[in-house]
């Protein structure tokens, strides 16, 4: 018997699995096995898993079915008490297993711990972000935090191998966001969960991730919150929060669709969102208004103005409110990425970029409203800043 099963769902990672199980053997805590499921892998990612020679690892392969059927393979055969998910492009830090392990044995009703995590790229460089949802530390055990937003990433939470068994595992219908349902479920069961604020895995994020394909994010991702919201067990008077939680979805979908280059899709969900809940375009900044900024302001947009342009140029009708104020928008985003270039001492980016940019731009420097905006979202975000 060991304490700790490390299940790692692994399709087409030869770059990054070494990485990761490296990084599971360097743990401060050692009794544990790792289980790598290979999900129809078509690169040399199950090779790379076996050249290690550890007893500890190993290996199980399946047909191509996606990370909730490999999860639940590898679960099946485990033999630990604990589960530790940990995807095969993410790295978990030699204090995790400790840490998380010392939190659960401390208090028996306590099912799952969840962590902190930053963002790296593919070449293992942080990537300064300031809006991880763990950072903010919702209640996990109130139902309502978890309809509009997962701050859960599966490679940097451990929970009771008898959560899993109590709520039948990772819905495999689900790719993209299962683990998201996956949790809402054991909230939804009684199962507690208490946080750990302090980061314990780097968490990949790159072009060619999963949680990157918008086609099935944004599809998935309002499924598993219907899935959810249908259960006889759901509590009814949170019914209109589960609502407004789908039009936050269709939203996030929106988001992912534009940034993939599918402007008529992500028209389209953004038409969804706004038609399931028509308060996300009021206010002054809205929240269509903010989601599209920060979207535009994600590491992995490389010209954050000119999608910002191309946003608006595949806005729906209902979406009026918002395209009204293009220009203000344009120069929010533009201060932000003033800001964030000073923040991180790029003054040459500043001198050469930014700086240009406003000498271009001089018209909106006089519009209250721009400094208005800018100064309530950024005194959300300067001191969250990694």
């Amino acid at each position: 018997m060991v304490r700790i099963s490390v299940v790692t769902p692994c399709y087409s990672a030869e770059r990054f699995v070494g990485q990761a199980i490296q990084s599971v053997l360097d743990q401060t805590y050692q009794d544990f096995e790792i289980i790598v499921v290979d999900d129809g892998s078509t690169d040399r990612g199950p090779q790379v898993v076996q050249r290690f020679q550890d007893p500890r690892i190993r290996l199980l392969s399946q047909t191509n079915a996606g990370p909730a059927r490999a999860r639940n393979t590898g679960v099946r055969a485990a033999a630990g008490e604990f589960l530790a998910f940990l995807d095969a492009d993410d790295l978990a830090l030699p204090h995790r297993f400790a840490s998380q392990l010392a939190i659960l044995e401390a208090d028996p009703q306590v099912s799952v711990v969840g962590s902190g995590y930053v963002w790296i790229d593919e070449d293992g460089v942080q990537l300064r972000w300031p809006y991880h949802s763990w950072q903010h530390a919702p209640d996990l055990n109130d139902l309502a935090s978890w309809l509009v937003d997962c701050p859960f990433v599966p490679s940097a939470t451990m929970l009771r191998r008898q959560a899993w068994v109590d709520v039948g595992g990772f819905d495999e219908d689900l790719v993209g966001p299962e683990d998201w349902n996956f949790w809402m479920r054991l909230v939804v069961t009684g199962h507690r969960m208490i946080w750990q604020q302090e980061v314990v895995c780097l968490y990949r994020r790159s072009a060619n991730s999963l949680s990157e394909n918008a086609d099935r994010m944004s599809a998935n991702s309002p499924e598993a919150l219907r899935r959810v919201l249908v259960r006889p067990d759901f509590p009814p008077h949170l019914l209109p929060l589960g609502q407004q939680g789908l039009a936050i979805r269709h939203l996030d979908g929106a988001k992912r669709l534009y940034r993939s280059g599918m402007w008529e899709r992500g028209k389209a969900s953004l038409e969804q969102a706004i038609l399931l809940a028509p308060g996300l375009i009021i206010g002054r900044p809205c929240r269509v208004e903010d989601e599209i900024v920060s979207a535009s302001l994600e590491p992995l947009v490389a010209d954050s103005v000119g999608f910002l342009e191309s946003v608006f140029r595949n806005l729906p009708a209902s979406a009026g409110p918002v395209q009204k104020r293009e220009r203000d928008i344009l120069a929010r985003v533009r201060l932000e990425l003033l800001v964030r270039d000073l923040q991180n001492c790029r003054y040459r980016r500043v001198l050469q970029q930014r700086v240009p940019e406003l000498a271009r731009h001089p018209g909106w420097l006089a519009s209250r409203g721009v400094w208005k905006v800018l100064a309530r979202a950024m005194c959300n975000r300067l001191t969250n800043w990694i």
